[in-house]
């Protein structure tokens, strides 16, 4: 499995482990997670899971909506992190 691969997988875990209540028919890699029920508390939380799953450091400016809005945009800012 490629590590981007790895790094969807994990990130759909974490996702989902938030947000117990949505149907994986509602939740695909672009699904806008704030629409689906991510809160704010919910995305501290989030950042704070994925840090220590990833073993890396978001930096201020990372934290935005955008970078967090869906799984592809986070997985693009993890294999970002991890370059």
């Amino acid at each position: 499995m490629k590590s981007i691969d790895l790094i969807e997988q994990k990130t759909k875990n974490i996702v989902s482990s938030l947000l117990p209540n949505i149907n994986s028919e509602d939740f695909s890699d672009t699904s806008n997670l704030f629409s689906i029920g991510l809160d704010s508390v919910n995305a501290m939380t989030l950042v704070l899971k994925l840090q220590n799953a990833f073993g890396i450091k978001f930096a201020t400016t990372d934290m935005n909506a955008e970078n967090f809005q869906s799984v592809a945009t986070i997985v693009k800012l993890i294999n970002q992190k991890q370059s």
